[in-house]
C-alpha cells in the first residue's frame, strides 16, 4: 500500500480580540535583483572539449538582449590541459596570455535519485559499477552526496547528505541489489486483465451471433471499450505517480537551493513520460494515442516544473532511462516467462520516454542516456562536467519571478555550447519555500525568532486517516508593525508548510498569509500576546514529518519549525 500525506486546514488563525481588518498586501512577490551563475561546456562538433577560452570569447544574452559578464571563471584547467581528446584555444600571437591563477575549487552537491526499475545483472552491474567510478573520481572533501529512491509514490532516504565514500558505496550497492529482484509488475497485471476482457467479448459475440456483447471499437486506439477503460485506469495511476515523482524531485533540489557550487542530479527513471501511463495503452495493443487521452495525461507541463526547479536552483540535469529497449527481459526465469508484449511495444513506450528526457537535459545544461550501456557511457562525461567547464555570471534585470531565456554564444561558429537556457529569480516566498523544505530534510538554517507548536492526539477519521492536529503560536513581540492611519498599527505574517514521510511523497509547500491591524492603545498590550493558527494534517500514517515556516511580510524575519512524527528509532 502507498503511503501519501495531504494537508488540510480546518481553522483560520485566530487573533487577540484587538485585532481589526486586515490592510497590509502579501509583499511575498518582491524580487532581489541577483547574479545569475551559468555553468558552461564548450566542445568541438566531434564532442571533445576545448579549453582555454577567455571571457571575450563568450556572449551572454537574456530575452535576446546582451548581457556584460560581471565574472568569469575556467575550472579543470590545471589538471587536464593535456588530456588526449582535449583542444586548447590558440593564443593570440602577438601578445601572449599570462596563464591566471586558477579559482578556487567549488563545493559540489550531488542528488542520485533511482527510481525502481528492474535490469538482469548482466546489464545492471556495469551500470551502477560506473555510478560509483563517478562518484570516487569527483567527489572531494566538503562535497556533498544524497542517495535517493522511487517506488511508485515511496520515497526511500537511503544516504542523507555526506561526502563518505565508503557510506555513498553502500547505499548504491543497495539499490543495485534490488534491481536485480522481482518487483510487482503494474503492466503485467493489465495484460491479465486484457487477456481475460478479449475472451469475454469474443465468447460473448460467438454465443449471440455476433450482436450482443460485440467489440465496440474506439476511433483511434483501436481498442475495444472495456480494453481502453482498463488501460485508463492503469493510465491515471501512472500520471498520479509522475505528478508526486515530480513534485518530489523539485523538493529535493530546492532543499539546497541556497547552496553555494556546482549542483547536480543524477536522475535514472523508469518512466519521466511525455504522456503518463501510454504504456497501459500500448501494452493492450494500441499504437495511436488518442487525441482525448493526450490532452488528459499530458506529462510536458510536470517536467516543464521539473526543469524551472533545476534553472531555479542551479542543478545540471543528466537523466538516464537504464532499461531502454528490451525492458521485458527480466531478471529471474519467471520474468522472462511472462507473455511477450505486442510487436512494437518497446520501442512505443522508448519513443514515449526519450524525448522529455532529452529535453530536460537540454534545459538545464546536461545530457541524457537511454540503455545501460548508454547510460555508462554518460558517466564519464558527468564526471569531466562536474571538474571542468566555463562559469560566466551577469547582473540580472530587476523584473517579475518570471522565466528568462538564457543563450549562451561563442564567437567561434565551430564550437558547440551546452548551458543551461533559463533563468527562474526567486522571490521572497520562493526563498521561504526553500528553507521550509531545508527544514524537512533536517537542514534547517538559521532563524529570526521562535515560534511554539502543539500536537494534539491523531485521531482516524471516516476515510482511515490520521488527522493531527496543529496549533502555532507566533508571538506578536516577534513581529513588526507599521504605523496607519486610523492610530493603528500594521502588520501581516505568512505560514509555510511542507510535510512529507521517510517513506512517502513530499508535499509542495503551501502557503496561508494572515493580515491584522492593531489599535495604537493596544499595541504594548498586545506585545505580550500571540497569535495562533490552528491546521489539521490528514495523514496514511500516523508517522510524519511537518515543516513548518512563519514569515514577518514587513521585515523578512522569519521562523522555522520541524515537527518529528516519527517512531524513535529502537536501539539494538
Amino acid at each position: 500500500m502507498r503511503t501519501w500525506s495531504s494537508l488540510l486546514l480546518l481553522s483560520i488563525a485566530s487573533v487577540p480580540s484587538f485585532a481589526q481588518s486586515p490592510v497590509i498586501p502579501h509583499a511575498g512577490e518582491t524580487i532581489e535583483v541577483s547574479i545569475v551563475n551559468i555553468d558552461t561546456v564548450v566542445t568541438d562538433r566531434h564532442g571533445h572539449r576545448v579549453r582555454g577560452l577567455g571571457k571575450d570569447d563568450f556572449e551572454v544574452f537574456e530575452n535576446g538582449v546582451r548581457q556584460p559578464l560581471t565574472n568569469f571563471a575556467e575550472y579543470g584547467t590545471e589538471a587536464k590541459a593535456s588530456s588526449a581528446g582535449t583542444l586548447t584555444a590558440p593564443a593570440a600571437e602577438a601578445t601572449p596570455r599570462t596563464a591566471p591563477l586558477p579559482p578556487p575549487a567549488q563545493p559540489r552537491t550531488i542528488i542520485v535519485f533511482v527510481e525502481r526499475f528492474q535490469l538482469p545483472s548482466f546489464r545492471s552491474d556495469p551500470l551502477f559499477a560506473a555510478m560509483k567510478k563517478l562518484l570516487h573520481e569527483t567527489v572531494r572533501k566538503g562535497d556533498r552526496v544524497m542517495v535517493v529512491t522511487w517506488n511508485r509514490g515511496i520515497l526511500g532516504m537511503r544516504q542523507e547528505f555526506t561526502d563518505d565514500l565508503v557510506r555513498i558505496d553502500k547505499a548504491i550497492e543497495m539499490i543495485a541489489e534490488r534491481t536485480t529482484t522481482l518487483n510487482h509488475d503494474e503492466i503485467a497485471d493489465l495484460e491479465q486483465e486484457v487477456d481475460s476482457i478479449q475472451a469475454f467479448e469474443n465468447e460473448s459475440a460467438a454465443m449471440n451471433g455476433g450482436r450482443i456483447g460485440v467489440r465496440e471499437i474506439a476511433d483511434e486506439s483501436g481498442l475495444s471499450f472495456f480494453v481502453e477503460q482498463m488501460a485508463l485506469f492503469t493510465a491515471k495511476d501512472a500520471l498520479l505517480d509522475e505528478k508526486r515523482k515530480v513534485e518530489t524531485l523539485n523538493a529535493l533540489m530546492r532543499s539546497t537551493g541556497g547552496a553555494e557550487g556546482k549542483k547536480v542530479l543524477l536522475l535514472a527513471t523508469h518512466r519521466l513520460s511525455m504522456y503518463a501511463g501510454a504504456e497501459a495503452l500500448f501494452s493492450a495493443g494500441a499504437t495511436v494515442l488518442p487525441s482525448d487521452f493526450k490532452n488528459q495525461f499530458d506529462g510536458k507541463l510536470l517536467i516543464r516544473s521539473l526543469i524551472e526547479a533545476a534553472n531555479q536552483n542551479g542543478f545540471t540535469i543528466y537523466p538516464i532511462y537504464a532499461e531502454g529497449l528490451a525492458m521485458t527481459s527480466g531478471a529471474t526465469s519467471e520474468l522472462r516467462a511472462r507473455q511477450p508484449k505486442p510487436v512494437g511495444y518497446e520501442y512505443l513506450v522508448l519513443n514515449n520516454e526519450t524525448p522529455m528526457l532529452e529535453y530536460v537535459a537540454k534545459e538545464t545544461g546536461g545530457a541524457a542516456a537511454w540503455s545501460s550501456n548508454d547510460a555508462t557511457k554518460l558517466m564519464p562525461g558527468v564526471g569531466e562536467d562536474l571538474d571542468s567547464y566555463y562559469s560566466l555570471a551577469y547582473r540580472a534585470t530587476p523584473g517579475n519571478a518570471t522565466a528568462r531565456k538564457i543563450e549562451v554564444k561563442v564567437k567561434d561558429p565551430k564550437l558547440v555550447v551546452r548551458a543551461r537556457t533559463q533563468y527562474m529569480p526567486k522571490s521572497d516566498s520562493a526563498r521561504m519555500d526553500e528553507r521550509v523544505i531545508a527544514t524537512l530534510f533536517g537542514n534547517q538554517p538559521p532563524a529570526s525568532f521562535e515560534v511554539k507548536v502543539r500536537l494534539a492526539q491523531p485521531k482516524l477519521d471516516e476515510q482511515k486517516r490520521y488527522i493531527i492536529p496543529v496549533t502555532i503560536e507566533v508571538p506578536i513581540s516577534a513581529l513588526t508593525t507599521l504605523p496607519a492611519a486610523g492610530n493603528v498599527h500594521n502588520g501581516a505574517f505568512t505560514v509555510y508548510m511542507a510535510w512529507g514521510a521517510v517513506l512517502g511523497g513530499l508535499s509542495e509547500p503551501h502557503r496561508d498569509t494572515k493580515q491584522f491591524s492593531i489599535a495604537d492603545a493596544d499595541l504594548a498590550k498586545a506585545k505580550g500576546n500571540y497569535f495562533t493558527y490552528q491546521v489539521g494534517v490528514a495523514s496514511a500514517t500516523p508517522y510524519l514529518r511537518i515543516a513548518l515556516g512563519v514569515y514577518d511580510e514587513v521585515s523578512k524575519d522569519y521562523a522555522l519549525n520541524l515537527i518529528d512524527l516519527q517512531p524513535p528509532m529502537k536501539r539494538k
